[in-house]
């Protein structure tokens, strides 16, 4: 890798940095720039951001709004929106995260992409994993298909149900998110940052 790579994190409010009441300063790209002072991180993060969406705060026109020949690295961390609050079908999800991801190599062909899978949600007190969203598909569905997309383009995927399965459990999800159902607070963002850094080191 080199010296100083910089990179870029697009995503949703879970990149950004909110804990369900407010925007905090220690988040994911605070915490990864000080285990690893080799990244200049632009956090693209925006609450509400989704794949499917077409304003400004969405995935499409995030990709349209930066120069990745910028970049050496980018991570693309969306999709818990999509599932709780857009009626897109999967496959048209898919359509519009591999048009994103297309533009992205096509203006940086030797940029690094990694690909976050959603972290947990507990709305109504339970694990969404095999809830219908909005669109009426799973968040294990939607996980699946991220996956499928992802892979296709030869991008690293974390999946924190298999890489940090305890990151995130019913036996903590109060204590671990600052609204107790999908944002993490400061310890979390914390973990989390460690072990996005170790993925990106071994991918």
């Amino acid at each position: 890798m080199l010296k100083k790579a910089n990179l870029i994190m697009l995503g949703d409010s879970i990149t950004n940095g909110f804990d369900g009441h407010k925007d905090l300063e220690k988040n994911i790209s605070y915490y990864l720039s000080k285990i690893d002072p080799q990244f200049n991180i632009t956090n693209a993060g925006v609450n509400a951001g989704t794949i499917t969406g077409n304003t400004e705060r969405d995935l499409t026109f995030q990709v349209s709004n930066h120069n990745f020949a910028d970049y050496q690295l980018a991570t693309i961390f969306y999709g818990t929106n999509d599932f709780a609050h857009r009626e897109e079908t999967l496959e048209i999800l898919g359509r519009i995260l591999q048009k994103n991801i297309t533009t992205i190599k096509q203006e940086n062909p030797t940029i690094k992409i990694y690909g976050i899978l959603p972290i947990n949600r507990f709305d109504g007190g339970i694990d969404n994993y095999h809830i219908s969203g909005l669109a009426q598909y799973s968040l294990a569905e939607l996980l699946n298909k991220l996956t499928q997309i992802y892979q296709a383009n030869q991008i690293p995927v974390l999946n924190w149900r298999k890489i940090a399965p305890q990151l995130l459990t019913f036996a903590n999800y109060v204590n671990a998110l600052g609204d107790g159902r999908l944002h993490p607070n400061t310890s979390t963002y914390q973990k989390m940052a460690t072990i996005i850094n170790q993925f990106i080191l071994e991918n």
